[in-house]
């Protein structure tokens, strides 16, 4: 029994401090602000190995348009949330890849690739941010860019949850 409750704490604290980074890059044209995004290191070997039970696996992006502010916090202009769900079907070997945005399913496709379908579930184009108000010509804003795996692949000690990515990218809106 010597030294066994040592063992799971340094394992949540690496689970903790591991968080794929998510590359964002902000497009804007005619007023509207867009996110493309690809968060690389997001597909692990857990999650690999929950893939290949054939238990479904669901990346939840939340996509925010912040305005950063200097004395209170920073404000939310528009948000968008996207999901990449896929599950394999393990008798053929394939996977099926579904995309959503606001519960919308916008894109569908099969492929027995897994590099593939990982490509597929860690990357999106071109994700519309919708707007609460207009945006200040010349004002800074950034997008932030969270993931959630679902199930969860890791055991947290903090209490509310955890991100498992996360992205920003700051820029300036020209008009």
């Amino acid at each position: 029994m010597k030294g066994t409750g040592i063992l799971p704490l340094v394992l949540a604290i690496a689970a903790v401090a591991a968080t794929a980074d998510i590359k964002v890059t902000p497009l804007v044209a005619d007023g509207h602000v867009s996110a493309s995004f690809i968060a690389p290191d997001a597909f692990t070997r857990d999650t690999r190995d929950v893939v290949k039970t054939g238990v479904p696996l669901t990346f939840n992006y939340l996509v925010e348009l912040r305005r950063p502010s200097l004395i209170w916090w920073d404000r939310t202009v528009g948000s968008a949330t996207v999901a990449a769900l896929v599950k394999l079907d393990t008798l053929t070997s394939v996977y099926q890849v579904t995309k959503q945005q606001e519960g919308r399913v916008t894109w569908s496709q099969t492929t027995s690739n897994e590099e593939e379908m990982q490509s597929w579930i860690t990357a999106f184009d071109r994700v519309a941010i919708p707007v609460n108000e207009a945006l200040e010509p010349n004002a800074d804003y950034y997008l932030r860019v969270r993931l959630q795996a679902r199930p969860h692949l890791k055991f947290s000690l903090w209490p509310w949850g955890r991100d498992d990515g996360a992205g920003r990218a700051d820029f300036t809106f020209i008009r």
